[in-house]
């Protein structure tokens, strides 16, 4: 080789390398040792939680952060949102959790986990379940056959065939004799004995039996509730707050609740008015102010008012979180911000730009 032609290879490399790492704080490529480089695009995403989000790309799960910037490498098997500042995520078919930086802070030994809440998380180990804190002790022993999380200080645990519920130190506090069970909210739990469903507080003693065909767990103070094949609401007493008239709900979130009425959707408030009229194939929970609806196929945005803020172009789409969302378009997943312009990844952005001019009168 010549020291013209070294030269200029090695400026090509130089420049090379500078694209790259370019690419790179940019959020575009994503280089791990060992792998070839990847351009930065995204199968799946997941709302931000705690200043981190869940992206994929193919069979490996990372975190990027409000940039964009892939802040925890695409190297796991599978894993979950931060919650209380871990996330529980899977590495070679164990799970363990790491912390915002990606620093594994609970070893990978367990063969399930879920989320911290309440500062604890339910984790098995064979076939059994328990629940460890945040430095990674056991606190309640691997004796459940299955489990929810801890809500409102208490857990809904299963052995054999029937459900009670412990406390945060493990003490079994209802026993097990239901058969099915939901968490408690609002101070409640839903719970089945034989043929029968009912509400229990905290203490395990029937508060309000069921007088309708079918219900939900409470939310904001009210809870879905059918009669005679038709919706409402009922309030904590077991009274009717909204009569049981549509042909579908969804709970109450910020105010609002979804209903169906004549297959389309609108929102009620909590008086049981429509303030958002019957428009939607779809419509989903209000978050920071505007809701996910479906509108042809595709979903968008509409706020408190009922105004399609972001249009109804993508074809798949989380709810709104820490000011951004995830959205599927062209087969890309990706991040809006609350303009509905793409911020990242750069992949989302270049489909996005061949959209046509939703200006009326443009060809």
């Amino acid at each position: 080789m010549t020291i013209r032609s070294a030269r200029r290879f090695g400026l090509v490399l130089l420049i090379t390398i500078l694209c790259v790492v370019g690419l790179m704080q940019r959020g575009h490529t994503y280089i791990e040792r060992g792998r070839t480089p990847l351009p930065l695009h995204f199968d799946g995403a997941q709302p931000f939680t705690q200043g981190r989000a869940l992206v994929q790309q193919g069979a490996w799960h990372g975190y990027i952060d409000h940039t964009g910037q892939l802040v925890i490498p695409l190297k796991y098997r599978d894993a979950r949102s931060f919650s209380e500042g871990l996330a529980a995520v899977e590495l070679q078919e164990k799970w363990g959790y790491i912390n915002r930086e990606g620093k594994t802070v609970i070893p990978f030994h367990f063969d399930r986990a879920f989320d911290f809440k309440e500062g604890l998380a339910a984790v098995s180990q064979g076939n059994q379940w328990g629940f460890i804190n945040k430095s990674g002790q056991v606190v309640v022993p691997y004796q459940f056959d299955h489990v929810l999380n801890f809500k409102e200080g208490l857990a809904a645990v299963k052995k054999g065939q029937k459900w009670g519920y412990v406390n945060r130190s493990g003490r079994l506090v209802i026993p097990l004799k239901f058969d099915n069970v939901h968490s408690f909210s609002d101070g409640l739990a839903r719970v089945k004995q034989g043929n029968s469903w009912s509400y229990i507080n905290e203490k395990g003693q029937v508060v309000l039996g069921e007088f309708f065909t079918w219900a939900q767990p409470f939310h904001e103070g009210l809870a879905a509730a059918n009669q005679d094949g038709r919706w409402g609401f009922i309030n904590t007493s077991g009274q009717w707050e909204i009569g049981a008239q549509f042909q579908q709900v969804l709970k109450f979130v910020q105010g609002f609740a979804p209903v169906q009425w004549r297959w389309r959707w609108g929102y009620i408030n909590r008086q049981g008015q429509v303030v958002i009229p019957y428009t939607y194939e779809e419509a989903w929970y209000f978050s920071e102010g505007m809701a996910l609806v479906r509108q042809d196929g595709k979903w968008g945005y509409i706020d408190s008012t009922g105004t399609l803020v972001i249009p109804c172009r993508f074809e798949n789409a989380e709810s709104f979180s820490e000011g951004m969302a995830p959205v599927k378009f062209a087969d890309e997943w990706g991040y809006l911000n609350r303009s509905g312009q793409p911020v990242f990844p750069y992949a989302l952005k270049v489909a996005m730009e061949r959209l046509p001019s939703d200006t009326p009168g443009d060809e």
